[in-house]
């Protein structure tokens, strides 16, 4: 197995090489997107955070229109005219893990059309008296458009979450 470690924002972003099975019960494959940020926030901040609408529209490229924190919730992001991404809510387990799935909306998909839907998991965990937030973004079977956009956007996110965690702006 190979390990790339890129800093980014003072986060580390990790892929695998080959597929295995993560503590989170999540499965890492070649092109799995994987993140995770070091935050000096408790769990329930980092989970309101990814999951209370008016935190999300401080840091998320997109404003939240739905976030239904239910197993089979709907999430939709954009604005009145157009979803930008959407997807299904699999499972929530409050305080500590957040799965849904991810699709970018029409306007979105220029070369993305075939791409299929993808899905997103945060895993928070206590390491000290930090804050640990995984994202895992799966279900790429090949280097796609999907793949390559969110490749940008989530050290984006991630970044701009920490700062709204850390320092509420």
């Amino acid at each position: 197995m190979k390990l790339f470690a890129l800093s980014h924002c003072g986060s580390l972003l990790l892929h695998m090489s080959t597929t295995q099975t993560n503590g989170d019960g999540d499965k890492e494959s070649d092109f799995d997107f994987v993140q995770e940020v070091r935050l000096r926030a408790s769990e329930e901040e980092v989970w309101d955070a990814l999951t209370e609408v008016e935190q999300v529209k401080k840091y998320y490229l997109a404003p939240p229109l739905k976030l239904e924190m239910k197993t089979g919730g709907e999430i939709l992001f954009g604005n009145a005219d157009e979803v930008m991404i959407s997807g299904e809510v699999l499972e929530v387990r409050k305080p500590d893990r957040w799965v849904h799935t991810f699709r970018f909306g029409p306007q979105l998909r220029d070369g993305a059309e075939g791409d299929p839907d993808t899905v997103v998991s945060y895993a928070i965990r206590r390491d000290g008296d930090e804050t640990i937030l995984k994202l895992v973004h799966s279900g790429f079977t090949e280097e796609n458009q999907t793949r390559a956009d969110i490749s940008g956007g989530w050290p984006i996110i991630m970044s701009g979450l920490k700062k709204v965690v850390e320092e509420g702006r």
